[in-house]
């Protein structure tokens, strides 16, 4: 018995602390439980993901992936001394037709129609748009005048559009501003009728061309030319070069074309 009493005797400190030891565990334990209650007990919240959003650029770095810089080709300093109307220059690489770009902002719409570059009275005339269309080239569709001349100058050598061969091979056309260089393809050759057309379309609305094309589209001509890839959608932006037609008093001819590219011009 005195053994057994000395061996419990020695125990009870080691059971002592490992009594304290093991509450010391628990206590921590249940402390951190408290701390986190979607342990065990709680299922761990649902994460949802976000819908995908485009990152947009900001403008001047918009403008800088979607611009380059090209040298300018015009010395719009030296037109504008001629005559400060001068505003644009026109340019269709393999045909005559390289001419300023004129818009009168005092005189009748179609003052340039019968009145040069140096402002002298008569034929030529000039190249013009009227004040409708905004000097940018940023309406949905800028109508460009100028005479069917005879010997093949100014618009004259518009009427050779009308051979597959030489539409399909000449559809760049080059439009100049004094700080942009605006990149078209012709898209269609129509014979049309004698109407303006400014009073038909709201050429201030961006989806305005797609009426315009379809209708184009539905005449019966048999000169008129559309390319084969022709695609015009709302926010296109067009040129429609207009010009008479010498042996058709009551028709005009006219080239459409759509903006492909706009660079700076340095």
């Amino acid at each position: 018995m005195k053994q057994s009493s000395k061996m419990i005797a020695r125990l009870t400190p080691i059971l002592s602390l490992f009594i304290c030891v093991l509450f010391i565990v628990c206590s921590v334990s249940g402390f951190r439980f408290l701390k986190n209650p979607f342990t065990k007990t709680r299922s761990r919240p649902a994460i949802t993901t976000a819908p995908f959003m485009p990152i947009k650029q900001s403008e001047t770095a918009a403008r800088s992936a979607l611009t380059e810089c090209v040298p300018q080709k015009i010395d719009f300093k030296a037109w504008q001394n001629v005559n400060p109307d001068v505003y644009a220059y026109i340019e269709i690489p393999g045909t005559t037709i390289s001419y300023p770009v004129l818009q009168s902002s005092t005189q009748e719409e179609d003052y340039y129609l019968n009145t040069t570059v140096e402002k002298k009275a008569g034929l030529p005339g000039s190249i013009y748009t009227r004040m409708i269309n905004d000097r940018n080239f940023t309406d949905p569709n800028t109508i460009i005048y100028g005479h069917d001349m005879a010997d093949g100058s100014y618009f004259g050598s518009l009427k050779a559009y009308v051979d597959r061969s030489f539409f399909d091979s000449h559809r760049d056309i080059y439009i100049y501003l004094p700080n942009w260089q605006l990149h078209y393809q012709v898209i269609a050759e129509v014979v049309y009728d004698d109407r303006y057309i400014p009073m038909l379309y709201d050429f201030k609305s961006a989806d305005s061309v797609i009426p315009y094309m379809q209708d184009l589209q539905n005449i019966q001509e048999p000169e008129n030319q559309f390319a084969a890839d022709i695609s015009v959608t709302t926010g296109d932006k067009l040129i429609t070069l207009c010009t008479c037609i010498g042996n058709r008093e009551n028709n005009r001819r006219l080239i459409v074309a759509k903006l492909m590219d706009k660079k700076l011009a340095r």
